[in-house]
C-alpha cells in the first residue's frame, strides 16, 4: 500500500536558526554510511511534493552504484528479468556540488515511470541516509535524515557501502544491463521536516534531479520464437516420401548473445502426443531404411561457433529433410498423421538456461528448452487398382433375338504392397449379381500382376431394339480393406425395322377478322394436331412403340407444354402432357391449342408444326404439317372520351364600416384553401385566366378595407377538376355550393354563397 504524508510539520523559527560555527566547524569522521531500511510501495516524488516537477537542478546526485553482489552468493552474477524486481548488495555513492543540502532522499520507481511523473497511481521505494556517517547532521539534531556539504571540513561524497537494494528491472536503452533509474530530492534550508516516514520533497518544481545509468546487473535475455516452415508438400501417398523443413529464429536481444547447445526434431507418429522419434539435426543424417519409420536423410544444420553463439540481433536458420516410410496405414482409409516439432536448448553468457514460459510443455521440456510451432504432415492411402474387360459373342443379333456369351476379365494392376487383392463384388447392370452365374464366382484372390476370368450366357431379344449394352462392375480390396473398382461394358447390335409417324394440322376457323394497325388486337384460332404411329413401313409391320417428346411451330415456337392430349384412337381421354406420351403402331391421338394471330385483310397466315419422338430403339422420328388462316376486312369505327374542368372566379365586396378578413372559402363542406381531392372532383387553388383577365389564387385571411376605403373589393379564382375524366365513360354529375365568409375587426361574420351544377353523359 502506498504511503505518504499529507502535511509537514513546520518547526519554530528559533529551532532552525543555528550558528555558523556549528554548521561549518565540525569535522566528520569517514565511516560506512547507513541507509534507513528501504521503504517500498511509497508515494513518488511528485506526489510527495504536491505539485508538478521539472527537476533541472544538480545539487545532489547518485554518482555511482557499484560492487554489486548477490545477497545469497557473493560469487554469483546478479541478473534480472525485465519487469521484475531484483535485490542485490551494492555500494551507493552520493555527491553534492552545493555548500549545504539537507535531508537528501532517493526515489526509485517501482515500474516503467519516472519518480517525477505526477501520477497518484505510481509507486516508488525510498533510500534515505542516516546521520551516523558519512551522512552528516548539519541541523544539530533537528531530524535523523542525512545532510551533505562540500564546504571545508566536509566530504562532498558519501559512500553507502554494503547496502541491500531492491530495484525494478528495466533497460530503457537496450544495453543489456539494468538501469539505476532514480530521482533525488533535498531541502535547501535547515529546519525542514524529514524522517524515515516523511522523506524530503522538492521545495520548487526545479529543485530536484532525475537520472538513470547502467549498473552491473545482467538483463536475462528474452527468449526467441522458434519458427518451423514446411518447404514443399505436406503429403505423400503410401509408402511415404520426403518432407523438407526450415528452422529459423532471431535473437531478439540487441546487446545479449544467446547460445544454442543442442537441436532436435521430434516426430509424433500417429499424432497421439507420444513424440516417440527424436532426430539429432546436427549429427543424425543417414539413409532411409526399408522398414517403416522416420529417417533424417539430409540436414545443413550445425552448431554455430563459440559454443553455439547467436550474437545480439543475429539469427539462426537451417534446413533438413526427413523420409517417412509407412506401408501399414490405418484400416479406415484415413491418412497416417505425423506431428513434427523442433526442440532446441538455449543458455545465456552465464550458462544459465534461457526460459520462454513453456513452449515445450507438449513434449515435457525443461528450463532452457525451446520448441517451434507444430507442423503436421501425412501419408495417405493409395487405393489399389483393377481393370475390367468385358466382351460379347456374337455382337449382333436379329430383332427376334439370340443367345450371347459374355466373358468378364479382372486384372490386378495394384502395387506389390497392396497385393494380393480379394475379389468381393462382380455385378452386371442388366443381369444383376454374377456370383453363381455361369463360371463366375467372388471371394477368390488375384495375385500381383495376375487376373481372374469367367463367362455366362444370356438371350438378347428384340425388346431392346437398336442395341443392347450392359456393364459389368468388379470390386476388390487390399490388405488395408481399401477398395478398388472398375467396370467395362459390351454392346450387342439389334437389327430392327425403322418406325414412322404422321402429323396432320387443322385450323378452326380458317378465316378471321383483320387486326389492322392495332398491335394489341389478336384473333383466336383453335389448331388441332393429330398424330399417329404408322403400323407398316415399306410393307413390313412395325413393332416399336413411339414416345413423343416435342411439338414446335415455325411461328409460335415450342408448343410442347400447351399440347394436352385429350383424344386417343377417336375417343376422349383425360388431359395428358404430350412429352412422354406413348403410342403403339396403328394408334393415334390429338390435342387442340388456341393460338392468337394478327394480320391485315390481304394477309394469309400459314404456320408449319413439327412433332418429334423416339421409338423403342432410340431412333428419332418426326413429321411436319401446316395450316392456313385468312383475314377478312373489318368495318371502320370511332370512339371519343370526355373530361371537364371549371374555373371559378369570385368577386367579393366588404360592405361593412369595419375592416374584414377572408376567413372561410368552401365548396360543399370542403376547404378550398386545402385543395381537397375527392372521388367526384379536385380543387386547384391556383388562380387562372377568364375572359382575357388573369386572376390570382384565393388567399386565406385576405384583408378587406372598410367600405369606401378603396380596398374593400377582392377578386380571385380557383379550378374544379371534375371526375371521372378520360379514364372511363361514367357520366359527370356535380352540384355543390360555394360559400364565402368574412370576419370583421369586431369578430362579426358575414357569408355569401352560390350553387354550381355541371352534368355530362358519355
Amino acid at each position: 500500500m502506498k504511503r505518504f504524508k499529507c502535511n509537514r510539520l513546520v518547526r519554530a523559527l528559533g529551532i532552525v536558526l543555528i550558528s555558523g560555527a556549528s554548521l561549518y566547524g565540525a569535522t566528520i569522521t569517514t565511516a560506512n554510511a547507513s541507509f534507513f531500511p528501504q521503504k517500498m510501495d511509497q508515494a513518488c516524488m511528485a506526489e510527495q511534493a504536491g505539485f508538478n516537477l521539472n527537476c533541472t537542478a544538480n545539487d545532489v546526485r547518485v554518482s555511482k552504484v557499484d560492487n554489486i553482489r548477490d545477497p545469497n552468493d557473493p560469487n554469483a552474477k546478479v541478473e534480472c528479468n525485465l519487469g521484475d524486481e531484483v535485490t542485490f548488495i551494492a555500494d551507493v555513492t552520493i555527491t553534492t556540488t552545493a555548500n549545504e543540502r539537507y535531508d537528501y532522499s532517493v526515489y526509485l520507481p517501482e515500474g516503467n515511470w519516472s519518480a517525477q511523473d505526477a501520477n497518484p497511481n505510481n509507486e516508488c521505494s525510498i533510500l534515505l541516509g542516516r546521520t551516523d556517517g558519512p551522512g552528516v547532521d548539519l541541523e544539530e539534531g533537528l531530524d535523523a535524515c542525512a545532510d551533505i556539504s562540500k564546504a571545508a571540513g566536509y566530504n562532498p561524497t558519501h559512500v553507502y557501502a554494503d547496502e541491500e537494494i531492491t530495484l525494478f528491472c528495466r533497460d530503457d536503452d537496450n544495453s543489456g544491463k539494468a538501469e539505476f533509474n532514480y530521482c533525488m530530492a533535498w531541502h535547501n534550508k535547515t529546519g525542514e521536516d524529514c524522517s524515515e516516514d516523511d522523506p524530503a520533497a522538492p521545495g520548487t518544481p526545479s529543485k530536484c534531479r532525475c537520472d538513470s545509468f547502467d549498473i552491473d546487473v545482467f538483463i536475462k535475455p528474452n527468449a526467441p520464437t522458434i519458427t518451423k516452415e514446411l518447404i514443399g508438400t505436406d503429403t505423400h501417398t503410401e509408402p511415404g516420401g520426403t518432407y523438407t523443413f526450415k528452422l529459423s529464429f532471431d535473437n531478439p536481444n540487441a546487446y545479449t548473445s544467446l547460445f544454442i547447445t543442442d537441436l532436435y526434431d521430434k516426430v509424433d507418429e500417429g499424432a497421439d502426443g507420444s513424440y516417440e522419434t527424436m532426430l539429432d539435426l546436427w549429427n543424425g543424417v543417414g539413409a532411409a531404411g526399408a522398414a517403416d519409420g522416420v529417417y533424417l536423410t539430409a540436414s545443413n544444420c550445425s552448431q554455430p561457433a563459440n559454443g553455439g553463439e547467436i550474437v545480439p540481433s543475429g539469427s539462426y536458420s537451417c534446413q533438413f529433410t526427413v523420409t517417412i516410410v509407412d506401408r501399414d496405414l490405418p484400416d479406415d482409409q484415413s491418412p497416417e498423421l505425423y506431428n513434427d516439432i523442433i526442440k532446441l536448448a538455449l543458455i545465456d553468457k552465464n550458462n544459465d538456461p534461457v526460459v520462454d514460459g513453456g513452449s515445450c510443455a507438449a513434449i515435457g521440456g525443461v528450463d532452457g528448452d525451446h520448441c517451434s510451432n507444430v507442423l503436421q504432415v501425412n501419408v495417405t492411402n493409395l487405393p489399389p487398382s483393377i481393370t475390367v474387360d468385358k466382351s460379347a459373342v456374337p455382337d449382333q443379333v436379329p430383332e427376334s433375338g439370340a443367345w450371347v456369351t459374355y466373358t468378364v476379365r479382372v486384372d490386378n494392376t495394384a502395387a506389390d504392397y497392396d497385393s494380393p487383392l480379394t475379389l468381393t463384388y462382380l455385378n452386371d447392370d442388366k443381369f444383376g449379381d454374377l456370383n453363381g452365374q455361369g463360371t463366375c464366382a467372388t471371394g477368390g484372390t488375384i495375385a500381383f500382376g495376375g487376373y481372374y476370368e469367367c463367362s455366362f450366357d444370356k438371350f438378347i431379344s428384340g425388346t431392346g431394339a437398336g442395341s443392347h449394352t450392359n456393364t459389368a462392375t468388379a470390386k476388390a480390396v487390399d490388405d488395408e480393406n481399401t477398395e478398388a473398382m472398375n467396370a467395362d461394358s459390351a454392346t450387342v447390335i439389334i437389327n430392327d425395322i425403322p418406325s414412322m409417324i404422321t402429323l396432320e394440322k387443322t385450323a378452326n376457323p380458317t378465316s378471321v377478322l383483320e387486326t389492322g394497325d392495332n398491335p394489341d388486337i389478336y384473333r383466336d384460332v383453335d389448331f388441332t394436331f393429330w398424330f399417329s404411329v404408322d403400323d407398316q413401313v415399306g410393307g413390313q409391320n412395325t413393332v416399336d412403340s413411339v414416345t413423343f417428346a416435342t411439338l414446335t411451330d415455325d411461328i409460335f415456337g415450342v408448343l410442347t407444354g400447351d399440347c394436352m392430349v385429350d383424344m386417343k384412337n377417336g375417343a376422349p381421354i383425360a388431359d395428358t402432357p404430350l412429352a412422354g406420351f406413348v403410342l403403339l403402331p396403328g394408334e393415334n391421338a390429338s390435342c387442340t391449342i388456341t393460338l392468337q394471330i394478327q394480320g391485315y385483310r390481304t394477309d394469309v397466315h400459314t404456320n408449319v408444326a413439327t412433332i418429334d419422338g423416339t421409338d423403342e430403339d432410340g431412333q428419332a422420328v418426326s413429321d411436319s404439317d401446316d395450316a392456313t388462316v385468312t383475314f377478312t376486312p373489318a368495318a371502320p369505327a370511332v370512339d371519343m372520351d370526355f373530361a371537364a374542368t371549371m374555373l371559378v372566379v369570385l368577386g367579393m365586396h366588404n360592405a361593412d364600416v369595419n375592416n374584414a378578413n377572408l376567413t372561410k372559402l368552401t365548396i360543399g363542406i370542403l376547404d378550398v384553401f386545402a385543395e381537397p381531392d375527392t372521388a367526384g372532383f379536385k380543387i386547384i387553388n391556383g388562380g387562372g385566366m377568364y375572359n382575357g383577365t388573369s386572376y390570382g389564387a384565393c388567399g386565406f385571411n385576405h384583408l378587406f378595407g372598410y367600405t369606401g376605403s378603396g380596398t374593400e373589393d377582392y377578386e380571385c379564382a380557383f379550378t374544379i377538376e371534375l371526375k371521372p375524366g378520360l379514364e372511363n365513360t361514367d357520366p359527370i354529375a356535380f352540384l355543390e355550393d360555394v360559400v364565402v365568409e368574412l370576419t370583421n375587426s369586431q369578430n362579426d361574420k358575414s357569408t355569401a354563397d352560390v350553387s354550381i351544377q355541371v352534368g355530362a353523359i358519355e
